[in-house]
């Protein structure tokens, strides 16, 4: 991660005092802003097929030649074709172009006939700023696959919120596409399994790094649809007419270098201002590089990740656990946002019980 990241943009969320009793917050705040809040009708684009046409968007942060010529490379080996606007390649700032430029190449890719699927080339940050200027009837009648994470959270979340459009947290172009990472994407966007569990796989050589522990924080099942992404973008997201919608849901999330207070103080955000603490499960993927960021300190001058996590989320008696591979790591599963899951925190499972894509 540069210095430039989209976490560097949420510079005060919300203050709470550490350690606080979550539990006897009482949510009853409803976005006003907020339409089409629960999208009633959702909608399934066509599986990908060999020899389709992926289009490559940079709606964030931009990326190099060589990192293109790298996708391009990766895409193909896949069996598709590759194909992108000569504006992926602009740079203005820590931008792939202009607020204008990024969203109209988002919207070429969709309403062009010729893309079959749509890989978002990287994250970064600058996603949530081309919001306003999408054409969210235009994308409804055009149907793709659009793929990625980390600040594509909020293009997934607020095309689904405004569309019912399914979208696939999973990998961006600059990702590496393992054959643990591409077992999931083909399973889920490919095969359009109608039943899948997620399969787990410890990255390798982290067995001494606690961010990528595997554990339940409150034990139960649940089942609803999958709504979540990147955390910092999740609360970027609140108050607006994008505002992700977490009652009855199983949310999912991720993050990458926050160290704990800031996830301590952003998850107690979610807490404080959205129904999050009315979701029916939580699956917590990879913080990585967030226990402490590896300086060690003493307990009296900072918590553990873990500790955290336990103290925000346990007191919600809502099935939780922590370590599923997705996030800002190589193993990386693709999940669908709107699609129906059910999940067990005692034994650290989730599994989709519908096809995302059409066959």
């Amino acid at each position: 991660m540069t210095k430039h990241t989209r976490r560097k943009f949420v510079k005060t969320i919300a203050f709470s005092s550490l350690l606080a009793p979550i539990s006897a917050i009482n949510i009853s705040w409803k976005n006003p802003k907020a339409k089409n809040n629960d999208p009633t009708d959702k909608i399934l684009a066509k599986s990908l097929k060999k020899g389709d046409t992926i289009g490559l968007a940079a709606p964030g942060g931009f990326i190099s030649k060589a990192e293109l010529k790298e996708i391009i490379v990766k895409v193909e080996k896949l069996g598709y074709k590759a194909y992108y606007r000569k504006t992926i390649l602009l740079k203005e700032g820590y931008f792939a172009g202009s607020d204008k430029q990024r969203a109209d190449e988002l919207m070429h890719m969709f309403k062009n006939h010729n893309v079959d699927g749509i890989l978002c080339a990287r994250g970064g940050y600058g996603s949530n700023r081309i919001l306003d200027v999408l054409d969210y009837e235009t994308i409804k009648q055009n149907p793709k696959i659009l793929v990625g994470y980390s600040d594509i959270t909020s293009l997934l979340v607020a095309i689904y919120q405004k569309t019912g459009l399914v979208g696939f947290h999973g990998p961006v172009g600059v990702s590496t596409f393992n054959e643990y990472t591409l077992k999931s994407f083909n399973k889920i966007l490919v095969e359009a399994k109608s039943r899948y569990k997620y399969p787990y796989l410890r990255e390798k050589n982290t067995e001494n790094n606690t961010d990528f522990d595997k554990y339940t924080i409150t034990p139960g099942k649940a089942s609803g649809e999958l709504i979540g992404g990147n955390l910092v973008m999740l609360t970027t997201l609140i108050g607006t007419k994008y505002e992700a919608d977490f009652e009855n849901k199983i949310v999912f999330i991720e993050e990458i270098r926050e160290k704990p207070y800031k996830v301590d103080r952003m998850i107690t955000h979610l807490l404080m201002s959205t129904n999050f603490a009315k979701a029916s499960g939580i699956v917590l993927g990879i913080f990585n590089k967030c226990d402490i960021d590896g300086v060690k300190l003493t307990t009296d001058e900072s918590f553990t990740l873990k500790e955290i996590l336990n103290n925000c989320l346990a007191k919600l008696n809502i099935p939780c656990f922590y370590g599923l591979p997705f996030g800002h790591v190589a193993n990386k599963i693709t999940i669908p946002v709107g699609i129906i899951a059910k999940m067990n925190a005692g034994k650290q499972s989730l599994k989709l019980t519908e096809a995302a894509v059409l066959n």
